[in-house]
């Protein structure tokens, strides 16, 4: 099955195919053919527009660069991936480990710029900035002879001034080198494939120098974001349908020319095996990454996951976007994504009709986003999932209603267009001009000085906690942290253990594998012992004590009572009319309850801590919501102390305190190991 050739290729040019479509030179044979009266309104546009696209596009670079530097934002983020690709160059760049997680070569880019300048900051984000900035030339470069100019000059100036886009110029993401090495491959795939179709004039050595240079461009793709394979395979989908099987074959080949060294240099300098580069499958699976004792999704899970995501991204992310919808927004809404799919559809139609160039697009663009949207869990829910599609998406859009107008009694949608694009322009320069509004202050304190103006007080308390410990904690102690990349930044490279969750398990399996191993257990609410007791008994129910079980804000300790000595804790606790239960009662509770139940293990948490050598902990009062103090804190670690310091009270010692107590505070606190017998 061929492509059909339909705005193809100008035949008579073997070094600079051109498009018959809409370029300046194109536009203006027309007009000599045609009546000026003739003239449709689009044709007009083109020839005015297009005589002037070259100054267009040096004003969107000139809007980027001005603009970026307006947004510009010298912190680090509070998400912690962004400070973990820092911290993953840094360990790179002094062989103590290989970055494996989420887009190794950007890590590996990096180094380069922390070798030079060290960890700045600056200097690292402005490699970001480059990207952008590279990003919208290679757009522009790519699709100058086959879209519009009426539309490619208004998509520019969107993408040049866009604030959501121009974010990821300031930050340490991948997501600024991925729009640049997409919109390269895009570029040089373009390029080839049409000159590939010019008769094969081109030599054999230079056939094969351009697809080593289309294998390297995927290479790097895919390196720097998993999703970036799938282009390896629509670009061979492409050239299978045109029946240009030896160039498929080459691709692929190109690719494992330079992945397979890759691979063998990754395991054995490193020791990196290839299942540890790429997120398992099974991660993909489950039905909540942070919990994986939910499960795992079925077939008919991961549909609904991919059409929930396909809303989410599409009629909230995407919109916001393109500046259609308020940034603060949670609206979600099935009418604008299927809207949106129906707009990209027909771009597939009329591209696969009329443009195996733009099939390429819509089709790579496509099989890109659903597969992201299967990889997801929904709770993600993050604009860096979608950002690297937008320019691509705003373009297939605009280019649909264009194609659209060609059909008979659709001729209006002409109009529309510009309407289009104009609302989107100026609802875009409304947010920008917005946010470069609230960056100035934070932007002049931050290069004034003040690294910490701009976070909220639990951030600022926290970082400034993790810069006391980097200057007065030996860098041979242990010190463990909730956002352990970001404390890494903050304390000039100090290094962090990360403390990311609570090890619970599910009250049935717990108390199922306890009771294998000690037999008959009971249960005590925590809420029943809040009475005056004696003070051995108190200290005999701590070493008692195997475990707890937490049904929403109630703590049950699950307690193990041998011997003469548990017969008298039994006998004292009934004297205190406390009347221990059974774990089966506990269970039949649990199992009905609507509220988050876990079951947790005191001596399993300190046996952590101590298999990894921590000496202290930082404490924080992150908030649940980001954007107000409230009762609800990020308190994973202090659930662990805390579960700790029931069986073992008094083995955390305060060191130091950053905020006052209705400041959000920070606290370092240091183990006791001699109070927990352990050396």
């Amino acid at each position: 099955m061929a492509l059909p050739q339909k705005n193809g290729i100008n035949k008579s040019s073997a070094t600079s195919p051109k498009l018959p479509h809409s370029s300046a030179n194109s536009v203006k044979k027309r007009k000599d053919r045609n009546p000026v009266a003739s003239q449709t309104f689009l044709e007009t546009s083109d020839a005015w527009i297009g005589a002037r696209l070259n100054l267009v596009f040096y004003i969107a670079i000139f809007l980027t660069v001005i603009i970026g530097a307006l947004l510009f934002d010298v912190k680090i983020s509070t998400g912690g991936d962004d400070s973990g690709y820092i911290e993953m160059a840094n360990d790179f760049l002094r062989g103590r480990g290989f970055p494996t997680w989420h887009g190794p070569l950007y890590s590996i880019i990096l180094s380069f710029i922390i070798w030079i300048f060290g960890i700045n900051l600056i200097w690292l984000k402005l490699l970001s900035f480059l990207f952008i900035v590279l990003h919208l030339t290679f757009f522009y470069y790519t699709f100058k002879r086959i879209i519009a100019p009426s539309i490619l000059a208004p998509l520019l100036l969107i993408i040049s001034l866009n604030s959501t886009i121009l974010y990821f110029a300031s930050q340490t993401y991948t997501e600024a080198m991925y729009m640049f090495l997409q919109s390269l491959l895009v570029f040089l795939f373009i390029r080839f494939y049409l000159t590939e179709k010019q008769d094969q004039k081109g030599t054999l050595k230079e056939q094969y120098l351009q697809w080593l240079i289309i294998g390297f461009s995927l290479f790097a793709v895919s390196l720097t974001r998993e999703i970036g394979i799938i282009s390896l395979f629509i670009i061979v989908l492409m050239l299978l349908l045109d029946k240009n099987f030896r160039s498929s074959v080459m691709v692929v080949v190109s690719y494992l020319i330079f992945l397979l060294p890759y691979k063998v240099y990754q395991y054995l300098v490193w020791g990196v095996a290839a299942s540890k580069t790429s997120r398992p499958m099974h991660e993909i699976l489950l039905k909540n990454f942070y919990k994986p004792e939910s499960g795992y999704e079925n077939f008919s899970g991961m549909i609904v996951r991919l059409f929930e995501n396909a809303r989410l991204y599409l009629s909230k992310h995407f919109m916001i976007g393109i500046g259609l919808m308020d940034p603060e927004s949670t609206q979600i809404s099935w009418v604008v994504t299927f809207l949106i799919i129906a707009f990209l559809l027909i771009a597939l139609y009329f591209a696969f009709k009329r443009s195996k160039v733009m099939f390429f697009i819509a089709l790579n663009l496509g099989c890109s986003m659903g597969a992201t949207f299967l990889a997801l869990q929904q709770h993600w829910d993050q604009m860096r999932m979608v950002i690297i599609y937008i320019p691509l998406l705003l373009l297939l859009m605009a280019w649909s209603i264009e194609q659209l107008s060609k059909v008979k009694g659709l001729g209006f949608l002409i109009l529309v267009l510009p309407l289009f694009l104009s609302l989107v322009f100026f609802k875009t320069l409304g947010q920008t001009v917005e946010k470069i509004k609230a960056n100035q202050k934070v932007l002049a304190k931050n290069i004034g000085g003040d690294l910490y103006y701009g976070f909220t007080p639990d951030w600022q308390n926290f970082l400034m906690m993790s810069e006391w410990v980097g200057k007065n904690i030996p860098s041979s102690k242990v010190v463990a942290s909730r956002k352990p990349s970001m404390s890494f930044i903050y304390s000039k490279g100090r290094d962090f253990f990360g403390m990311y969750r609570l090890g619970t398990s599910a009250p049935d399996q717990f108390l199922g594998d306890l009771k294998k191993r000690t037999g008959e257990l009971v249960i005590i609410p925590n809420k029943v012992l809040n009475i005056p007791a004696p003070i051995d008994l108190q200290e005999s129910l701590r070493k008692a004590k195997v475990g707890c079980v937490v049904e929403g804000t109630d703590i049950f300790g699950v307690y193990e009572f041998k011997g003469i000595e548990g017969n008298n804790q039994l006998l004292q606790l009934r004297q205190l009319n406390i009347q221990p239960f059974s774990t089966d009662s506990l269970l039949r509770r649990v199992r009905v309850s609507t509220l988050a139940c876990y079951a947790i293990s005191p001596d399993s948490l300190v046996s952590d801590l101590h298999t990894n050598k921590i000496d202290y902990v930082l404490v924080s009062s992150l908030r649940g919501k980001a954007k107000m103090k409230s009762e609800i804190v990020i308190n994973n670690i202090q659930r662990h102390l805390f579960f700790i310091e029931q069986k073992y009270p008094g083995v955390f010692k305060l060191v130091y305190q950053v905020g006052g107590k209705e400041e959000e505070p920070s606290w370092l606190y240091e183990v006791d190991y001699p109070k927990l017998g352990l050396n």
